[in-house]
């Protein structure tokens, strides 16, 4: 039985939706408390039914465990991650990366037809990159559930795979599969755990040759699932489709003349997939991919002919390379922050996280690179990740800088050039990939590689990673930013001029709360870069926080005159203007925020509360719910709104911005003195 609405799972989720029920368990939709604005993870819950034996019980376990350490090892753009194992009630779960967007089950059953040819096979395209990667682990990974039902597609159009529930390693050794699981329509014959000769029928009398699914099952679904996206027909099980079928059902599909015969492209396709001996089928998902390829318009082939992300080669101990790109778990495809990451929401004008002024589709540039044969200093004891989150586990000699070692399953190969496990840890940082972006580093920084670049390279790491988990274990947070500062300190004793260092730097000292420290750091970035309005802002904000109005007001008037439209700026001062009681300041300057940023629910929050300061409930409420139609869940705005609405003695509203504030937030002072006067 599914979760009720609003459960709070391991202290720190809370259940917002149920996004699935099957056999193998429920998936829900949580969202990370004490997240500003919310953070979504999809969680899965083991099943198992009260009438289930003990040895039943047992063997659920272990597949459910199999199936957090094959995600742990897997890192890609089309997969979604693991993220945090745990154990709530007696019951097992895990958190994952949450993927927006719907299901092609879903969107199939939405469209109530075959979908759109050329869409659909660049999807399967996508696919296809994602099975060559887990086809290219040591030893393989074998999906075996691969159906519309397990493909999610985003709201920007890509794929991701989302069900390992019965994915299995495979193992040269076996005969046959341990056990035969998936979903029958889209199960190849050897899913049965044997393969009977072509036109016979397996039975009791002829169970068939004992054989266990290889990477080519995989592609058997993947032509079934091709057939159901491009027919609206469910295929038969086990069956391959005849020649013209697959035309048949639809009409639509590009057709191309060869030797004067006409042929439908995508349906040789399916066909060649589908093919009962697996021999006869594509023997790797690259080589289906191509074949896709092939399919589309001239026109488009030209545009899609690379993969969106580097396909790896077959060799167990092959590279793996990924192309940078934003999280594709984001909910937005927002600007990204070149010089903190951060992504923020669609139509940014400047990063929420450090201010930087940002250019929409904007990624991290590449770091500068010295070229000085310096040795790194022995850096100190890193921080140690607990086993269960993401972050791999640095492992350290005396001096403090061995890397780990890497196993072929993690996809590294041993080089003598430096530069190669720098370059692919820039990608895995910038894809987001902070556990493997430690690891690239530290192997780049014991082969010799360029020492500033990984030092400051290793503190966007680790400050990354702290971020990424704040909230979810504060002090696994704490510490990592703790080691990200110590590698910024450790690369400005190689280059004391280096403005980024500084910065980032400040903003860790920020994130720990050394604010004086924060401010050293910060007034030593704007001595290298004097015009630079993002660091303006953070001495503002810093200033701010430590109490010194004069001064914050001073650098924030300062950025302002550099950046007259920096709505982060606008809003802080506005903040510093009520703090101070010149309100009517505070209130010109945010109505000149919202001007420029609609969007900004921060800047409509502090006008709202900056009205309440003059007792302006009506001002103040209509500022208030502009915030709230941002789509900002902060309880900030729900407190406040339910404290106008009681001096408006709209007290049925009141007690309902009260709940939802304590919904979001049980300890909210401001709504738990309300309840007292409701």
């Amino acid at each position: 039985m599914a979760l009720p609405i609003g459960t709070i799972l391991d202290g720190k989720f809370k259940v917002a939706q149920i996004l699935g029920e099957g056999g193998m368990g429920t998936v829900y939709k949580v969202e990370q408390l004490g997240t500003n604005p919310p953070y979504y993870y999809a969680v899965k819950e083991l099943l198992i039914s009260s009438n289930t034996s003990e040895e039943e019980r047992n063997q659920s376990i272990e597949r459910f465990n199999k199936e957090i350490a094959l995600l742990r090892s897997l890192k890609h753009p089309r997969i979604a991650a693991l993220m945090l194992p745990f154990q709530d009630r007696g019951n097992y779960y895990f958190a994952m990366e949450f993927v927006p967007g719907r299901s092609l089950e879903k969107i199939l059953e939405d469209s109530k037809g075959p979908l759109p040819e050329e869409q659909t096979i660049k999807w399967m395209m996508q696919v296809c990159e994602a099975l060559s990667y887990i086809h290219s682990r040591n030893p393989p990974i074998i999906l075996r559930d691969l159906k519309p039902g397990n493909i999610m597609i985003t709201p920007d159009n890509e794929v991701q795979l989302i069900d390992f529930g019965i994915a299995r390693r495979f193992d040269p050794n076996k005969r046959t599969n341990t056990e035969n699981l998936g979903t029958i329509s889209y199960a190849s014959p050897e899913h049965l755990g044997s393969i009977t000769a072509p036109g016979q029928r397996r039975s009791a009398h002829n169970p068939g040759r004992p054989v266990q699914t290889d990477a080519r099952a995989d592609v058997y679904s993947l032509g079934a699932t091709l057939y159901h996206l491009l027919t609206n027909y469910e295929p038969d099980p086990i069956q391959t489709p005849a020649p013209g079928s697959v035309l048949a059902k639809n009409p639509k599909l590009l057709t191309r003349e060869v030797n004067g015969k006409r042929i439908c492209p995508v349906e040789q396709v399916i066909i060649k997939a589908m093919q009962q001996e697996r021999e006869q089928r594509f023997q790797s998902a690259d080589a289906m991919r191509n074949a896709l390829l092939s399919c589309l318009p001239a026109e488009v082939q030209a545009r899609v002919a690379s993969p969106t992300v580097q396909i790896p080669a077959m060799s167990p101990a092959a590279t793996v390379v990924v192309k940078a790109q934003p999280s594709l778990s984001a909910p937005a495809s927002g600007p990204v922050c070149p010089r903190c990451g951060f992504q923020n929401r669609p139509g940014a004008k400047f990063c929420k996280r450090d201010g930087y002024q940002l250019v929409q589709g904007a990624v991290p540039p590449p770091q500068t690179r010295t070229h000085q044969p310096i040795q790194a200093r022995p850096a100190r004891q890193p921080l140690q990740a607990r086993s269960s989150s993401i972050l791999a586990r640095p492992v350290t000699n005396s001096r403090g800088i061995q890397a780990r070692p890497v196993s072929p399953s993690n996809g590294a190969t041993a080089t003598r050039d430096p530069m190669i496990p720098y370059r692919a840890g820039l990608q895995y940082l910038n894809s987001k990939n902070y556990a493997e972006a430690v690891n690239q580093f530290k192997i780049s920084q014991a082969q010799g590689g360029p020492v500033y670049d990984i030092l400051y390279s290793l503190g966007r790491a680790y400050r990354q990673y702290g971020l990424s988990v704040r909230g979810i274990d504060q002090k696994l947070s704490q510490e990592n930013m703790k080691y990200a500062a110590e590698q910024f300190e450790e690369a400005l004793r190689h280059n004391s001029s280096a403005f980024n260092a500084h910065f980032q730097l400040g903003m860790c000292y920020r994130d720990l709360e050394l604010l004086t420290q924060a401010v050293q750091s910060f007034k030593k970035a704007l001595s290298l870069a004097p015009d630079d309005a993002a660091v303006y802002y953070q001495l503002g904000l810093t200033s701010l926080e430590q109490g010194s109005y004069r001064d914050a007001e001073s650098y924030l008037r300062e950025g302002m005159r550099l950046s007259p439209e920096h709505v982060l700026m606008m809003v802080t001062l506005g903040r510093l203007y009520s703090e101070t009681r010149r309100v009517p300041e505070a209130i010109e300057v945010l109505r000149r925020a919202v001007k420029a940023e609609p969007e900004s629910w921060d800047a409509w929050y502090q006008l709202g509360r900056a009205h309440m300061r003059m007792k302006e409930w009506k001002y103040a409420v209509s500022a208030l719910e502009r915030a709230r139609q941002t789509g900002s869940q902060s309880p900030l705005i729900y407190s406040s709104l339910a404290n106008c609405y009681l001096k408006l003695n709209r007290k049925a509203e009141a007690r309902q911005m009260v709940d939802e504030t304590l919904k979001r937030d049980r300890n909210n002072t401001e709504a738990l003195r309300l309840v007292k006067q409701l």
